[in-house]
Formats: structure tokens, C-alpha cells, sequence
């Protein structure tokens, strides 16, 4: 028993001089971390979440992660280096898109380059086809080049190259061009197409396990710059200037200023003939001599909408009162001349307004003038007026954009036009309306003039909008009869 008990002695103390467990290496996987990085690139570039401007954030990310994984491969092979310098461009017109969409450039390029491109989703301007064309186009390339880099780096490896999901992928991103040009929607086309995506990108994803067990060593190209700092080389100053550039374009000028005069006797005559046939005092005092004399041959006068005192108005939105005034007229025998008078109250925060003017004619088709408007208001101890930039859009529809003056009281704008029916000899329903939009919230972002949230329909978070609507008669002279307050039709406002 002691010649045994020696022997486990022995055994005890000599396993303290034995060498400790090494536990297996993982084999190196140098293709993991690009490939990672450009598939999920990919990834979140084409799908976006949309609330919180996610729908920018997610694919400014996938931009850079893109950009980095074409960087650690682009010393591989020539398809690599195509495919790298294409991701590049790709990256600096992605980002100086979100750049652009902070500011009014946007909208000025798309007005000055004009045409616009229809699809089943509606109209867009020629200027933002053409780009999403270029930035597409060039995501293709990159994905092409990446392609081809990856057969190369089969031959290489001494492997038949097995890379048919990345021409798939190149496919497929190429095939999106055609589909939003078009306009095509609804989940039973994109749907499928998104699942082919998918598992094309996965099944991309797996070429790096393929690689890394063929044995093909893989060195990162080296770089000056961290992949860290890269990223927010990219990403901090455009998504600074995201936030930032809204705050600067929060208004539009006001246009020159000049002095506005208390109106002379030129037209006392007129002015006591539109007081008898029931003109309100009150808005005729606010008027020149040259605003008046539009009355010239007057026969009648209806005051539409409701008193200047009444009602309880939100911020931002003016207080409206329309007067219709047929006037005889040398060339059509009579035409009905509007003039309205918008009120904003004191204390009005000064952003963003718009309005559309819209006829809703009825039975009739009148011909329109184009309307003329101006904004006055007292400032520094005098009296300042400047024009409204009213422009017409679509059939017999106006529209502005503007914002209010920093003023020591209201602010009163007027905006005059007039109709002239097809059919002079008839009487004809004529109604009309304004739908106002006030922009409450300080930060906006895209860039986005008030007569846009109008124009596309629907609520929109930061702004308040205001529909009123107005029944006009079109009459000739003896037939016509006035009306008075109180036949408007308002609704309430959208938050």
C-alpha cells in the first residue's frame, strides 16, 4: 500500500509542473467585419421606419456602414476599389441631400431646373427625380463592383466563384429604379419583392463564412482615420446641420416696407355711395383711394363672413371678412369685385403663413383676375405695408406663403379680385374660400413652405390649418341682391 500511496503522491505534485488548459482559438474571420457592415449598410438604406425621422437617420447610418465596408476592402482587387470610390460619391450626394432639404435651396433648384414627373403615386418635380435617379444609379454601382470584386476573390482562393446572390443583389437594386418611377405600391407587389431582398442580402452576408473557410487571408486596408472617428466625420456635421439650418429658415422676408397714408377726398363721392348700400365703415377707412376706386360703378354690396369682433380665433389664424361689390363694367357689361380683410390679433407668433384662395364654382365658369394683396401694420410709430406674392396653381386656384412683420398691433392684410362669368346675362352661384395654415412649431424639418402642407392634404405635426368658405352670387344689375353677416361656413382648426 505505501509503494501506491508514493505513486499518487507523485502524480499530485507533478501535475502542479504541468502546462494549464489552452482553450481552442476561434480560426480568424477577416471577411466578417466588411461584410457585415455593408449588408447591414444595405439593410438600412432600404428600409426606414417612418416617425421620428427615422426615415433620414436609419439610412444616414446604412450610409456610413456601407461607406466603411467597401473602405476595408477596396485594396483587395479592382472591383473592390470601383465599388469603394462609388460608395464614396453615394455617400456625399446622400448627405448633401439632407443637407439641401434643411434649407430653401431645395425647393429653389426644383423651381429653377421646372417639369415634373408623373407617376400612379401623384407629381413630383423633375429635380428630385433626377436625383434619386443619380443617388440610385450609383448605389448600383457600388453594389456592382462589390460583385465583381467577390468573383475575383473566389479565383483567387482557387474556388469556383459561387456569388450569384450578389449579382442578384445588384438586380434587384436596379429594379427598384424602374418600380418608384412608376409608382408601384400596395403589399402584394412590393411584399414579395422585399422578401427576394431579404434573403438575397442574407444569403450575401454568408459569401464571408464561405471565404474565411477557403482560407483566403483578407488584410484590411489600413486608414489614417479610425472607423469611429470616420463615422463622425460623416455623420456629426450633416445631422448638426439637420438640426440647426431649420432654426435659421423659420421665416421668410418680409418684403420692402413703405409708408402707407391715410387715404385723401379723391373718392369721398364713392366712398359715401358704398357706405349707403351697406360697405362696413370700419374696412372702407382702412382703404386708399386706389383700393376704392376698384368699386368704380357699383350697384350693390354683400358683406360676407363674420364681424371683425367676433369669434375666438386660435394663434395664427386672421380674423376674415369678404365683401362683394358688382360694379358695371365697359367690356363685359358688369363684373363682381371681391375685396377680403384678414386680421391677425396681437401677439401672433411670427413663423410661417399661407393661404390658398379656391373657387368652387357651380354650374358656371367665371374668369378670374389674378388676386392682389398687401400686409399692413404699425411699427416704430408709423404705418408699413408690403405685398403679397400671390401665384396661381392649378385651375383658377392662388396661393402665398409669407410671414408676418414684427408689428405694435394686428396686422391687416387685403387681397382683392374679381369674376366674370361665361354667361353675363345669368345669375350664377359662386362660392369660394380660404384655407389658412399657420406653422406653430419652431423646428420643421424637411424645409416646408406653408401652401406645401395645403397642397398635399392632410394634418401635418407643427402646423395649424383653417378652412373658411364663402357663398358669392354673380349677377347683373337688377337682378342681383345683397347679402349680409353671418353666411359663412367655417370649420375648426387641425392641430
Amino acid at each position: 500500500m505505501s509503494t501506491v500511496d508514493d505513486f499518487e503522491r507523485m502524480l499530485y505534485q507533478g501535475a502542479a509542473q504541468l502546462p494549464p488548459d489552452v482553450p481552442a482559438e476561434e480560426p480568424p474571420k477577416p471577411w466578417k467585419k466588411p461584410m457585415d457592415r455593408v449588408c447591414w449598410g444595405l439593410g438600412l438604406i432600404t428600409f426606414s421606419l417612418q416617425f421620428l425621422h427615422l426615415d433620414t437617420i436609419l439610412p444616414a447610418v446604412g450610409t456610413v456602414l456601407l461607406w466603411l465596408g467597401m473602405r476595408s476592402l477596396r485594396r483587395e482587387n479592382g472591383g473592390f476599389r470601383f465599388a469603394f470610390r462609388c460608395a464614396t460619391v453615394y455617400t456625399v450626394l446622400r448627405f448633401a441631400n439632407i443637407i439641401l432639404l434643411s434649407t430653401p435651396l431645395n425647393k429653389w433648384l426644383a423651381e429653377r431646373i421646372g417639369g415634373e414627373w408623373n407617376s400612379n403615386t401623384g407629381t413630383m418635380p423633375m429635380f428630385y427625380v433626377c436625383r434619386a435617379v443619380v443617388v440610385q444609379l450609383l448605389l448600383v454601382l457600388a453594389v456592382g463592383g462589390l460583385w465583381q470584386g467577390l468573383k475575383r476573390v473566389f479565383r483567387s482562393a482557387g474556388h469556383e466563384p459561387k456569388t450569384g446572390c450578389a449579382g442578384a443583389l445588384v438586380f434587384l437594386e436596379a429594379l427598384l429604379l424602374p418600380l418608384a418611377l412608376i409608382g408601384v405600391s400596395g403589399w402584394l407587389v412590393v411584399g414579395p419583392l422585399l422578401l427576394i431582398w431579404i434573403l438575397v442580402v442574407r444569403n450575401t452576408y454568408k459569401l464571408s463564412h464561405v471565404l474565411d473557410q477557403a482560407g483566403y487571408a483578407l488584410t484590411p486596408a489600413p486608414a489614417r482615420v479610425s472607423d469611429g472617428r470616420a463615422a463622425a466625420c460623416w455623420l456629426v456635421p450633416v445631422l448638426t446641420a439637420a438640426v440647426v439650418l431649420p432654426f435659421c429658415f423659420a421665416r421668410l422676408p418680409v418684403k420692402a416696407e413703405t409708408p402707407v397714408y391715410g387715404p385723401s377726398d379723391g373718392q369721398a363721392a364713392l366712398r359715401s355711395q358704398l357706405m349707403e348700400m351697406g360697405f362696413p365703415e370700419d374696412l372702407l377707412a382702412g382703404l386708399s383711394d386706389g383700393d376704392v376706386s376698384r368699386f368704380q360703378g357699383a350697384y350693390g354690396v354683400a358683406v360676407k363672413g363674420l364681424d371683425y369682433t367676433s369669434g375666438n380665433y386660435p394663434d395664427g389664424i386672421p380674423h376674415v371678412v369678404t365683401v362683394e361689390v358688382p360694379v358695371r363694367d365697359g367690356h363685359y357689361g358688369w363684373r363682381v369685385v371681391y375685396l377680403a380683410r384678414l386680421t391677425w390679433d396681437e401677439g401672433v407668433d411670427y413663423r410661417m403663413e399661407g393661404f390658398r384662395l379656391r373657387p368652387d364654382i357651380q354650374g358656371v365658369v367665371a374668369f378670374l383676375d389674378g388676386p392682389a394683396g398687401r400686409l399692413e401694420w404699425e411699427a416704430d410709430g408709423a404705418f408699413h405695408t408690403a405685398a403679397l406674392d400671390i401665384r396661381p396653381a392649378g385651375w383658377m386656384e392662388y396661393l402665398c406663403d409669407f410671414s408676418l412683420p414684427e408689428a405694435e398691433g394686428p396686422v391687416t392684410g387685403y387681397v382683392c379680385w374679381s369674376a366674370v362669368p361665361t354667361y353675363p346675362e345669368k345669375t350664377s352661384v359662386y362660392n369660394y374660400g380660404f384655407d389658412f395654415v399657420h406653422r406653430t412649431a419652431a423646428w420643421q424639418w424637411p424645409y416646408t413652405l406653408p401652401t406645401d402642407v395645403l397642397t398635399e392634404g392632410g394634418s401635418r405635426v407643427g402646423w395649424r390649418q383653417f378652412h373658411e368658405r364663402f357663398t358669392g352670387r354673380l349677377a347683373p344689375e337688377g337682378l342681383y341682391e345683397s347679402g349680409g353677416y353671418g353666411d359663412s361656413d367655417k370649420e375648426s382648426p387641425a392641430h
